[in-house]
């Protein structure tokens, strides 16, 4: 009988100390949860005022990591004073480097470093952390993408190593409809990058060069590729 109390107590202690620890886990991930969506403004602003704690769990860091992408890319990143592009950035590549400090793994999160770097003026960790992003996962469409736009952003920044890694993702890219979806604005509005990506293309077989043009004039005319 003795055993038997020892063993329920035991875990009826485990299960207190689970409730305990996820209850601190909701605590800590709750900023990033509640600050609205990844595309949020508020969510911006808190990250440039330092005012989200790093995300314990996968989805925490991914909603964090998303909303700095969006951050440093979208309407806020080109009419936000400076100093506030810079304390965004800042405050991103912070907790990027601190969650790959456990996990080197993850493709978005060096991105986001990379991403951040470029808008800090760090040249030689753009490039590091750009090509940290594809080792993680080159064959990651989604995440290409932002390879993908960054590097056009950051083209005469690149080192010969990331300008090759371009090519690739530029590759992986034009594999798909969805991959070309996601490319086909700026190749309509970007005449250097047209001819990036045509100089890629032109390498493919012309079934995939056929699929290429048709799914471009599909998107540029509004379609569903």
């Amino acid at each position: 009988m003795a055993a038997v109390s020892m063993k329920a107590s035991i875990t009826l202690i485990a299960g207190v100390c689970a409730v305990l620890l996820s209850l601190v886990v909701l605590v800590r991930e709750f900023p990033v949860l509640g600050y609205g969506g990844q595309e949020s403004l508020s969510t911006t602003v808190a990250l440039a005022q330092d005012r989200l704690a790093p995300a314990y769990s996968f989805y925490g860091h991914k909603r964090l990591m998303s909303a700095c992408i969006w951050g440093m890319t979208g309407v806020w990143q080109a009419v936000a004073p400076g100093g506030e592009r810079v304390a965004h950035a800042q405050t991103c590549l912070d907790h990027a480097l601190s969650y790959a400090s456990h996990t080197t793994i993850d493709s978005l999160t060096w991105v986001v470093a990379a991403r951040a770097s470029y808008v800090l003026g760090d040249q030689e960790a753009l490039n590091k952390y750009l090509d940290y992003a594809r080792r993680a996962g080159p064959n990651e469409q989604w995440v290409a993408a932002l390879r993908v736009s960054l590097a056009e952003d950051a083209m005469s920044l690149l080192d010969a190593e990331n300008g090759e890694n371009h090519r690739s993702d530029l590759t992986l890219m034009v594999m798909s409809r969805s991959g070309i979806a996601a490319i086909a604005g700026r190749y309509w509005s970007d005449e250097d990058f047209r001819e990036r990506i045509t100089s890629v293309v032109e390498q493919m077989s012309n079934d995939d060069k056929r699929r290429f043009i048709s799914s471009v004039r599909r998107v540029s005319q509004g379609s569903v590729p």
